[in-house]
């Protein structure tokens, strides 16, 4: 299964692309084509809370994705765009990696289980995150140290997704939870 990558915007690549640029900061709003988005400007208020001014809209390219697959930006998400000879261009690519608290559903074995992802309610307690559904990760240490480091069900593991070199990349789940004994009752 696949999850959504979160996406950054890397601005020293748009420092790069000229020396005096003209920036502007826009949410991105839809995907046109391929790696073409609908963009608006924003600007901060009095409050610092991010506004759209106008009713203009942009035409901006990430130039992060290729040109010839369909756009995975999310939408409404904020940017630095750079107006290169007249054309409004941004550079968002996806984190390689992000982390979060899982509870293991169940195993499959060899080192394979389903988590969901969890949000912290309190002190040391967690709770299901809404929406979140069941994916399928792998203990590091079960896969290095055997069946000897198998995870307990319910056990809270941190999971991070790592993007592999796919096109379109795709996140894989992994966590490392090494349990090197298992005592009887």
């Amino acid at each position: 299964m696949s999850r959504t990558a979160q996406f950054h915007d890397a601005l020293s690549r748009l420092v790069q692309a000229g020396s005096s640029p003209g920036l502007r900061l826009v949410r991105l709003l839809e995907v046109v084509q391929a790696n073409r988005y609908e963009a608006s400007p924003i600007e901060f208020d009095s409050s610092g809370q991010t506004v759209c001014p106008e009713e203009e809209t942009l035409t901006v390219t990430n130039l992060a994705e290729p040109a010839d697959s369909l756009g995975q930006v999310p939408e409404n998400t904020d940017a630095v765009a750079l107006d290169v000879e007249g054309r409004w261009i941004v550079f968002l690519r996806p984190s390689r990696s992000t982390s979060y608290p899982a509870r293991v559903i169940s195993s499959q074995g060899s080192g394979e289980y389903s988590v969901r992802e969890q949000i912290a309610t309190g002190a040391g307690t967690f709770t299901d995150k809404s929406g979140a559904s069941d994916v399928t990760a792998y203990n590091l240490a079960e896969l290095s140290l055997g069946s000897g480091a198998a995870v307990e069900l319910n056990s809270i593991v941190i999971v991070t997704v790592l993007m592999d070199n796919g096109d379109p990349p795709v996140g894989r789940y992994v966590f490392d939870h090494p349990v090197y004994a298992k005592y009887l009752d």
